[in-house]
């Protein structure tokens, strides 16, 4: 805002100006400074207070119809009016005239509004996504208002959030066709249009191609703990040298449990499913618990021979993809279920985090914990997956993330349970403890970054 403040000495006259304050004489109406009988308005628009004060009644009139002027008349002594101004959108700069009329007197004020020329440029787009779908983001600088199109139905458009910085928020349905597909999308403002095409690629593997192959299968290790117990981090060795020896065979998570400063919601609920109690317990494949041996290579050698049989007894019926997309405290993931057998399958999916710095009982103050569940995306004990053989379903799943969590840490774990069914339980090792957690056991699993996508794995 700039305030103009004119004294009319006689019959008092009102003119508008950028700043200060500006003494007119009837007799004599220069200004004190040069140029204050010009008003600059932005070129966005803005609104202008003007004080003055009168000896007499006063008038104040303006022809144009981009400025507003109120209120447009008033009695002796001080008084404002505001003048008001639309965004110039004309391609060119604008003047019109304010008059100030008193005792028969008229002084004009120039009004000048340069040309708008509003910011409004993509600032990333994503210009292809996985054939899985699900949200994307658009983010624009963006200081005029906009409207968004697109050339597909597989396309929609849900809104957008923020001022300046912007970003469009769309969802994507899966490509399950034979050929990858393009999308032109566009954003309109009043003076230009943005444009970029989006492509979606086609799932890569048809049915001929894997429902006779083996897929890679994961086993799932449960690590039930807290930062308050004492004997936790001995476990916690141990599931992580069971993983170097398995890399690409062994999955982790680690759940904690009540008063815990990472406590999660679904412990309990996982906790009593598998008959825990006491920290630390370890589960794999939902098969058999591992107790924590005082010689942490014996828990892991534990774990590595319950998933070994696993993956030899049970060979996984079912494959997975994952990908994932992340804005600000939007994530989307969706899964790709490929099943070679018709069954009941369930699904889980739970958000991790690694590298969290911070107390353990028994670690220390600067103990590293990794692959913390921190929230489940679908119900903590599965969602219902149900496929036919030689099928493959997508399936979407949103949340809001925490602002404390570090999304450059942030993971998603997948995994689908199967019934036993007629299979007989293979309960082999010596050093596990077999019990019976339900009718279903950790099929496969997968783990992706946010922000990235997992392919199928074939053997």
């Amino acid at each position: 805002m700039r305030n103009i403040v004119l004294s009319l000495i006689a019959v008092m006259a009102i003119v508008c100006g950028c700043a200060g304050t500006v003494d007119v004489p009837l007799a004599d109406i220069s200004f004190t400074s040069t140029g204050k009988d010009k008003v600059e308005m932005p070129a966005y628009g803005d609104k202008v207070s003007v004080r003055f004060s009168s000896a007499l009644e006063w008038t104040a009139e303006c022809s144009a119809a981009w400025l507003e002027l109120t209120p447009k008349e008033g009695q002796a002594g001080s008084a404002r009016i505001s003048i008001s101004a639309d965004a110039n959108y004309d391609g060119e700069t604008r003047t019109t005239l304010v008059n100030i009329c008193s005792g028969g007197l008229e002084f004009p004020i120039t009004v000048t509004q340069e040309n708008y020329v509003p910011t409004f440029e993509l600032v990333e787009d994503a210009s292809e996504i996985s054939f899985l779908g699900g949200n994307m983001y658009v983010a624009l600088l963006a200081d005029t208002d906009f409207e968004c199109s697109c050339d597909a139905d597989w396309v929609a458009y849900l809104n957008s959030t923020g001022s300046n910085k912007v970003t469009s928020k769309f969802f994507v349905e899966p490509n399950m066709g034979s050929s990858s597909r393009s999308a032109v999308i566009k954003f309109a403002s009043a003076t230009s249009t943005l444009e970029f095409t989006l492509t979606q690629g086609v799932e890569d593997y048809g049915a001929d191609s894997w429902i006779n192959a083996s897929f890679a299968q994961r086993s799932l290790a449960m690590r039930f703990t807290a930062t308050w117990c004492v004997y936790c981090p001995y476990m916690a060795t141990a599931f992580d040298a069971a993983k170097e020896q398995m890399p690409d065979r062994l999955e982790l998570v680690s759940l904690h449990g009540d008063d815990s400063t990472y406590e999660f919601s679904g412990t309990n609920t996982l906790g009593r499913r598998f008959k825990v109690s006491g920290f630390p317990t370890g589960i794999v494949d939902s098969r058999a618990s591992i107790p924590n041996y005082q010689s942490y290579t014996t828990t892991a050698l534990a774990a590595m021979e319950v998933a070994e049989e696993t993956q030899k007894e049970y060979p996984s019926t079912v494959g997975i993809a994952c990908s994932s997309q992340f804005n600000e405290s939007d994530l989307c993931v969706s899964v790709g279920l490929y099943a070679k057998e018709a069954d009941a399958y369930v699904m889980t999916v739970l958000l991790l985090e690694d590298n969290i710095v911070g107390n353990q009982t028994g670690g220390g103050a600067k103990y590293v914990h990794n692959d913390v569940a921190r929230q489940a995306l679908s119900s903590v004990s599965g969602d219902a997956a149900d496929a036919a053989a030689g099928e493959m379903k997508v399936y979407t799943y949103s949340a809001k993330l925490n602002a404390g969590w570090d999304v450059n840490n942030l993971k998603v774990l997948v995994y689908v349970e199967k019934p036993f069914g007629s299979q007989g339980r293979v309960e082999n090792s010596s050093l596990a403890e077999y019990g019976r957690y339900g009718d279903t056991y950790v099929d496969n699993c997968r783990v992706v970054k946010i922000g990235e996508t997992a392919q199928l794995e074939l053997d």
